[in-house]
C-alpha cells in the first residue's frame, strides 16, 4: 500500500552455496596419503599397492580413507549476515549432522582396504626377497653306469699276461690280469717247475705278494693240493693268529665256487725261519686252483686283512 514501508526481500539462499573455511581434517589415527592437500578434492583410493620405490616414502603407500560422504560436518548455521529474529526470508536450514552409521561404515571400509593393500604389498615384497628354491635333485638313472675304462698300463698288462693265462686258467685269472706283473709259465725259460699232478703252473708278482695259478691233471690231483692246505690251516692258528676256518664258498666274481682255505707255514731262508701266509681257492667244476702268498711279517704286517682285501677285489 502507498506510504507503507515494505520490508526488504532477502534473496533465497541456495543450499550448498556456502563456502567452507577449510575442509575438515581426517579423523584422528587414520593414515593420510603423502602429499595430500586438504583444499583439494578427495583422492581416489589406490587400487594396488605402491612399491617400495615410491618417491614420497620408503614404506608401502596405504592410501587415504574418507571418514564420511564429504558433506559439511561441523559448520555453524550461517544466515549470511541476516540474523534478525523477525526476518521473513526463507529460513536457512542448518546442515544435518553426519550419519554416524555412514562414518562407521567408512571406517570399516578404510580398514579393509588398508589391510588388503598392506597384505598385497607384503606378498610382493616377500616374493622379491625370498631365497631361490633349491633345485630338485635329478632322479637317479635306472641304467647302470659303465665300468671305468682301464688305463694304458692296465691294458698293456692284460695284453702281456693273457697269453700265459689262457685255456683252463682264464676264468680263475680274468680279473687279476690288469694288476699282475712278471708272470712266468712252466715250460718257459726261468718259468716255475711243475709239481706232481700238475699240468701247468703260472707264477706272477702282485706288489709285495706272489700269486700262483695251477691247472691240475685231474680233479683228484686238485683235491690233494687242497688237503695239504687244510693241514697248514691248522698250523696257521699258531703261526698266523686270526686265520679263518676253511669253507666252501663262491668267489666274489661269481665265476667259481669251491674251497676257500687260509693257511701258513715256515720256511728257512738266510739262516732263519720266516712265516709265509697264503689263501687257496679252487673251482669245484674244473681241475684248477690259485693261491696267494706273502711273508706274514714283512709282507702284510702280521694281519690277514691285506690278503683278504685283494682276494675280495679280483677273485
Amino acid at each position: 500500500m502507498p506510504g507503507q514501508a515494505t520490508a526488504p526481500q532477502h534473496p533465497a539462499a541456495v543450499p550448498g552455496q556456502a563456502t567452507a573455511p577449510g575442509y575438515p581434517a581426517s579423523a584422528p589415527g587414520l593414515a593420510t596419503a603423502p602429499g595430500y592437500v586438504p583444499d583439494q578434492a578427495v583422492p581416489p583410493v589406490p587400487s594396488a599397492a605402491v612399491s617400495q620405490d615410491h618417491p614420497d616414502s620408503g614404506a608401502p603407500y596405504t592410501g587415504w580413507t574418507p571418514t564420511s560422504d564429504a558433506g559439511p560436518s561441523s559448520w555453524d548455521d550461517n544466515r549470511f549476515g541476516f540474523d534478525a529474529p523477525m526476518s521473513r526470508g526463507p529460513r536457512i536450514e542448518p546442515s544435518p549432522p553426519p550419519d554416524r552409521r555412514r562414518v562407521v561404515l567408512g571406517l570399516l571400509v578404510g580398514l579393509l582396504v588398508g589391510l588388503l593393500l598392506f597384505g598385497t604389498g607384503g606378498w610382493f615384497a616377500g616374493r622379491a626377497t625370498a631365497p631361490a628354491a633349491a633345485p630338485t635333485p635329478a632322479a637317479p638313472s635306472a641304467t647302470p653306469s659303465a665300468e671305468p675304462t682301464l688305463g694304458a698300463y692296465e691294458q698293456s698288462q692284460i695284453a702281456i699276461n693273457q697269453p700265459k693265462l689262457s685255456g683252463a686258467l682264464a676264468p680263475v685269472a680274468q680279473d687279476w690280469l690288469p694288476h699282475l706283473s712278471g708272470c712266468a709259465r712252466s715250460g718257459e725259460r726261468n718259468g716255475p717247475n711243475l709239481s706232481r699232478g700238475e699240468k701247468a703252473r703260472v707264477r706272477c708278482e702282485l706288489d709285495a705278494m706272489t700269486i700262483v695259478f695251477v691247472e691240475f691233471n685231474s680233479a683228484a690231483d686238485r683235491d690233494k693240493g687242497q688237503v695239504r692246505a687244510l693241514g697248514q690251516n691248522v698250523d696257521a692258528r699258531q703261526l698266523a693268529p686270526g686265520v679263518a676256518e676253511a669253507t666252501k664258498r663262491a668267489t666274489p666274481s661269481g665265476r667259481m665256487n669251491g674251497n676257500y682255505v687260509e693257511y701258513a707255514y715256515k720256511v728257512t731262508e738266510g739262516g732263519g725261519d720266516r712265516v709265509v701266509s697264503g689263501i687257496w681257492w679252487d673251482d669245484a667244476q674244473a681241475p684248477v686252483a690259485a693261491y696267494l702268498l706273502a711273508y706274514w711279517k714283512e709282507g702284510i704286517g702280521e694281519k690277514w686283512e691285506p690278503m683278504r682285501d685283494l682276494w675280495s677285489r679280483y677273485a
